[in-house]
């Protein structure tokens, strides 16, 4: 959670959501009018193929029927048909004649099956891959359903759907055109001229209009034809009911061509009817009446639309990934700078301050500049103020401590000075001499300018001789025991911080009736040293040790220097500010009056002086 809150993350979010949005919308819409534009050129490729079908078709016909319109109207075909000959040889002359004259209007080579000629009375004619000229019983044509459709048109041209030949027993498929004539006009039609076409011609003109270049794959795309009666033209399957295809939809249409999705199919299907997915594509001659129905599978016709599609997905996924890691490079290097400022003030103290080498910024942004300029002048600025708050809190301690130093109790020289005095009234010069001796060492320890650490055996020389002073004045009343190894004689510690500890005995733990006792005992190791003093005194109060001890952990400083606890609240901040968090200040009650144990660690210095010691006590 608290990386996405960080300004490179909503930097990374922004920028990649912005940019998500602006592919996705991009992709959506170039998809949506290509695939609109795909799908419209498909079904305009497959409209534009049902046209093409529809045209060979009729071209075919047309030239059929063209041939039958020359046969009818020929003069010397109609006297020689209708012609009765009386005699053999006028027969074999008629038939020459008819011959001739049927090769004169078809010309060479031929671009038909058969044609067949015959009349209701029996005489047929069959020209093409063979020529007879013979007479057939009438019940012949009356039991054939197309001769009377074709009787029915009144000289307009009949197509007859496909059949196995009626005349021949070869039994080839077959797709005519017909014509119904007579010898008189105006005279009942009696006579039909039949052109026949092989079926495979018109399956070929399908096959290679829907055939793929290079492909061996049969296509989808499937194709009916069908007159205007609704009678099945192509394919050759008597099975197969106009029910089962779109006809009976786009029989309903006035458009003669035009393409039907399956939007339009539902319509146009009964409530009943089960929903299309299919595309038909239709075309309607004007010529011959045959309407082509194109019927292709949406999937199938779809299909490059869809492979598009998954190109689209794959280019989008990949183009969303290449912005994504461009995002996330940018949004880092524009963060950079805001990172490398953000470790530069964490690790900011006073001896990196100012910061001595500023990451170099690869940004051009002039934001990023102004804050780094902004930083390194806070810096130079803030090392200034720091250096004064220094140099005043370092002249405030330097001074509590010469005052402290400087302090000495004036009852005690005044007492001092009182004993001497008697002692002089005495004739007691020997000892005057000792506490005068004491009490200028005394003072000259104390009057050392400077705030310089001492040795504990300075420290310990200062104490006796405060010692010996009290001596005189309480004679047997009390007793001291100094237990301080030697190899703690090196050890240099803060000045005062062991006299005052003493001090506080007499004025506040001694109220009772004596004998007292002051203990004053010393550890040390190569790492550590410790000092406790112990009394038989009244110990501390319990409310005064919980105000001592809060004023310690939180480090409070006296704020006045009359605070009866100012001696031990500065031994404790001089050793805090000589050993920071290694100091050790405890105060506590024992059975037979208090302690304060006081410590701090042993620098390289005491460990040296200690080993010179030791090496030449050796020698």
């Amino acid at each position: 959670m608290n990386r996405i809150k960080t300004v490179q993350a909503k930097l990374f979010l922004v920028y990649a959501g912005l940019i998500t949005f602006i592919i996705v919308i991009f992709s959506a819409s170039f998809y949506l009018y290509v695939s609109r534009t795909l799908e419209q050129k498909a079904s305009e490729s497959i409209h534009q193929l049902s046209l093409n079908i529809s045209d060979k078709f009729d071209a075919e016909l047309r030239n059929m029927d063209a041939i039958a319109g020359r046969i009818i109207t020929s003069d010397n075909l109609r006297t020689y048909f209708f012609e009765n000959a009386d005699n053999p040889s006028k027969e074999l002359y008629n038939r020459r004649n008819l011959n001739n004259t049927l090769f004169s209007i078809t010309g060479y080579p031929f671009q038909f099956y058969q044609i067949h000629i015959f009349g209701i009375n029996g005489r047929f004619i069959e020209f093409g891959k063979s020529f007879d000229v013979f007479q057939l019983s009438p019940e012949t044509f009356i039991t054939r359903a197309w001769i009377h459709d074709t009787l029915v048109e009144d000289g307009r041209r009949a197509i007859i759907p496909p059949r196995k030949n009626d005349w021949d027993h070869t039994n080839t498929t077959v797709l005519s055109v017909s014509r119904a004539f007579t010898e008189v006009l105006g005279e009942p039609l009696d006579s039909i001229v039949e052109v026949q076409q092989d079926y495979r011609i018109f399956e070929n003109i399908v096959s290679r209009s829907i055939a793929i270049p290079g492909e061996e794959i049969p296509p989808s795309t499937k194709v009916y034809v069908y007159d205007k009666h609704g009678a099945l033209m192509y394919p050759f399957e008597d099975s197969l009911l106009p029910t089962k295809t779109p006809w009976k939809e786009v029989s309903k249409l006035e458009n003669s061509s035009g393409i039907l999705k399956p939007s339009s199919l539902s319509m146009i299907h009964d409530a009943s009817s089960t929903p299309s997915s299919e595309i038909v594509a239709y075309s309607r001659s004007e010529f011959s009446g045959l309407t082509v129905l194109l019927v292709e599978s949406e999937t199938a016709l779809l299909q490059p639309i869809q492979a598009f599609r998954k190109q689209i997905i794959l280019i989008g996924i990949a183009a969303l990934l290449l912005t994504m890691m461009l995002t996330y490079y940018v949004s880092r290097g524009l963060t950079t700078p805001l990172k490398a400022i953000r470790k530069s003030i964490a690790s900011l103290n006073l001896q990196t301050l100012p910061p001595q080498r500023f990451p170099d910024t690869p940004s051009q942004l002039n934001e990023l500049e102004e804050l780094k300029s902004a930083f390194v002048q806070m810096c130079d600025r803030l090392e200034t103020s720091l250096q004064e708050a220094v140099e005043a809190r370092s002249q405030e301690i330097k001074a509590r401590m010469l005052a402290l130093q400087a302090q000495m109790n004036p009852h005690f020289l005044y007492n001092t000075l009182t004993v001497i005095s008697i002692k002089a009234d005495n004739n007691h010069q020997q000892e005057i001499v000792k506490m005068c001796s004491d009490l200028s060492g005394m003072l000259r320890y104390i009057a050392v300018e400077g705030s310089a650490p001492v040795t504990i055996a300075q420290e310990m020389d200062y104490t006796r001789k405060y010692l010996d002073l009290m001596k005189t004045r309480h004679a047997n009343h009390f007793t001291c025991s100094i237990d301080i190894p030697t190899n703690m004689h090196h050890i240099r510690v803060p000045r005062l911080i062991i006299q005052p500890m003493i001090e506080n005995c007499f004025k506040h733990a001694f109220n009772t009736r004596p004998p007292w006792h002051i203990h004053i005992e010393g550890v040390a190791s190569d790492v550590r040293w410790e000092i406790v003093i112990t009394d038989n005194g009244i110990g501390f109060d319990e409310q005064v040790l919980t105000r001592i001890s809060a004023k310690i952990a939180h480090f409070e400083q006296p704020l006045d220097d009359n605070d009866p606890h100012i001696g031990l609240l500065n031994i404790f901040h001089r050793l805090k500010l000589f050993y920071n968090d290694q100091a050790i200040f405890q105060l506590s009650n024992t059975r037979e009056g208090a302690m304060v144990r006081i410590g701090g660690p042993c620098s390289e210095e005491d460990v040296n002086a200690e080993r010179s010691r030791i090496q030449s006590l050796d020698c």
